[in-house]
């Protein structure tokens, strides 16, 4: 049997993984014994009716080589750091446990019980290479017994039996695995990185978000800064997102929560002329960056507080089972003569469990 196929993959996101010990089957060989045995009865027997067989206390033991890595054997064994250990053969012992049934002079069925050992050394079809000889061990599958009889006289049985069964040669080792949420259970935590919009390039440009017809402010409904929709020219659409494949899984629900606040014209409330709306989304998306999904909410100006935050929350529906990724957006689209903006801060994206009936 083939070692699993290897390779290598860059993940795009960052993951978490954990060392765990798995066994790995590092060859496969298919072992056949035959054990004749000639037993006497405990008394004059008719016929054999049936024999019925099971394989017992099934073990096996790798034998190993050490060879150097010049390809020289080891006959006794050293310390050098240079030493390769192989496995060559395995050795294969158990007990065949038989259930004799035959029927003695007097028509009786009667019963007799016999316990036979046999040792089986198997060489394998090349040496193979191991880590470390104390994780190796031997795990047998197909187990199979077959048995043929005659009875030459009336009180002596012979008896052919054939053992067959699959030794396969594992050993374990540490490995490290990504760890993946199950698809049962909601991820928890934000999906979003810099849900609070602290990470700033410059005054235009947040590190983990999209941004057009955006700046930074300073009047943050928690840490250091927002961002502010529309405050360079507020009578232009502006746009705030960020892409997310974290963590998005099939069959859920998404909870987008957001702390929203208008800014009047500077200019003053006289002047000022509040025509706009805010539309909240989250789109997902499959493999292909096909479009599967949204949800969405829009708040006009007029549902917007001025200079006070307040806090807006809506969930998807339920996401589809090829979704991959997702998007949250927010469009400022403004009206003629429009001459205020809107200011996002800790936004939040969450799985939330679905609703199960009890019975």
């Amino acid at each position: 049997m083939p070692v699993p196929s290897q390779f290598f993959f860059s993940e795009t996101q960052p993951v978490q993984c954990i060392e765990i010990k798995v066994p790995v089957v590092i060859e496969a060989v298919d072992i056949e014994q035959v054990v004749d045995s000639t037993i006497t009865l405990p008394e004059l027997a008719l016929k054999v009716d049936h024999i019925t067989a099971s394989v017992r206390d099934l073990q096996g033991t790798p034998v190993f080589v050490d060879q150097l890595a010049s390809g020289d054997i080891v006959l006794v064994p050293t310390v050098s750091p240079e030493r390769e250990v192989y496995v060559k053969k395995v050795i294969v012992s158990g007990t065949i446990h038989k259930q004799i049934f035959y029927v003695n002079k007097n028509n009786e069925v009667k019963h007799f019980a016999e316990d036979l050992q046999f040792t089986k050394l198997q060489e394998l079809s090349r040496m193979i290479k191991v880590k470390n000889r104390d994780d190796v061990f031997i795990q047998f599958h197909n187990i199979d017994v077959d048995i043929n009889w005659e009875l030459p006289r009336a009180s002596r049985l012979h008896q052919t039996s054939v053992v067959q069964v699959t030794a396969k040669v594992s050993e374990d080792r540490q490995i490290f695995v990504q760890v993946c949420p199950s698809p049962k259970v909601c991820p928890a935590g934000t999906r979003l990185r810099d849900g609070g919009l602290e990470g700033w390039a410059d005054p235009y440009h947040p590190i983990f978000w999209g941004a057009s017809n955006v700046q930074q402010t300073t009047f943050a409904h928690s840490g250091t800064y927002a961002a502010e929709i529309g405050i360079l020219n507020p009578t232009l659409p502006g746009s705030l997102f960020q892409m997310t494949s974290s963590g998005i899984v099939s069959g859920r629900q998404y909870r987008l929560s957001f702390w929203v606040a208008e800014d009047v014209n500077p200019l003053g409330a006289a002047t000022a002329v509040s025509a706009f709306n805010l539309t909240a989304e989250v789109v997902f998306f499959d493999s292909m960056g096909v479009q599967i999904g949204i949800g969405s909410e829009r708040l006009d100006s007029t549902g917007i507080p001025d200079g006070a935050y307040t806090m807006v929350q809506f969930v998807t529906p339920v996401t589809d089972q090829n979704v991959q990724s997702a998007m949250v957006r927010f469009s400022f689209i403004p009206a003629a003569g429009n001459t205020n903006t809107v200011k996002i801060d800790d936004v939040v994206l969450e799985c939330t469990p679905l609703a199960t009936s009890q019975f």
